[in-house]
């Protein structure tokens, strides 16, 4: 391969990715404001400033772009959750979850506001555009924070009467449904409720309560 082909082959590369991520980012901001039912991939393509076919022509079908958008939310919270999250105290890193979950829920970027619409979604409907990937997604997180739950009861540093499964689906719902009801309701105080939370879990892990005025 001569290096003008080389050249041209990255550059074509590199077109193809930067219109996947223009197409998957319209996707999100669409879903954020129609809802998933009524988005289509014509009107992806539109809002990315394509053509109407363009979404069709990187992803085949609604669902494979919607799995794909799927995988590219849950990895983005993952690494936001990850980066911040690291603690060699387990209850350190159980708070920083949550903080780490309210400031994404504060800011709310078109990615992590589809995330939370196709959660609904997959709720409320049986779409086999969205709901399977949602299941597997939220599987995971759901597993991720449960073993980090089991492990610290194994260690000693958590109760042993914690049920790890259940804890982590208590805290995955706390989170998630502070994030929804903040959709509907601008006022709502995200601090108070983040600390709120952080105190219910110091509670039942044996920890010393935090003073009531902690934010930090």
């Amino acid at each position: 391969m001569s290096r003008d082909e080389a050249v041209s082959r990255r550059s074509q590369q590199d077109r193809r990715t930067d219109a996947e991520r223009r197409l998957l980012e319209a996707a999100a901001e669409l879903i954020g404001e129609i809802g998933p039912s009524r988005v289509t991939l014509a009107n992806i393509g539109e809002r990315a400033g394509y053509s109407r076919g363009l979404a069709t022509h990187h992803f085949g079908s609604k669902a494979a772009l919607m799995q794909r958008l799927v995988d590219t939310v849950t990895e983005r919270f993952r690494e936001a959750v990850l980066a911040q999250t690291r603690s060699e105290s387990a209850m350190d890193q159980l708070r920083g979850l949550v903080h780490t979950y309210f400031t994404i829920a504060a800011a709310l970027p078109p990615l992590h506001r589809a995330r939370l619409v196709l959660w609904a979604d997959a709720v409320a409907t049986a779409s086999p555009d969205v709901r399977p990937a949602m299941v597997s997604a939220d599987r995971l997180f759901r597993d991720e924070v449960a073993k980090g739950v089991e492990h610290s009861v194994a260690t000693g540093e958590f109760p042993a009467s914690v049920d790890a499964h259940g804890l982590a689906t208590v805290i995955v719902a706390m989170l998630r449904g502070v994030a929804l009801e903040s959709m509907l309701h601008e006022d709502i105080d995200l601090d108070a409720c983040r600390a709120e939370i952080e105190h219910l879990l110091l509670s039942r892990l044996g920890h010393p309560e935090l003073p009531r005025g902690a934010r930090n």
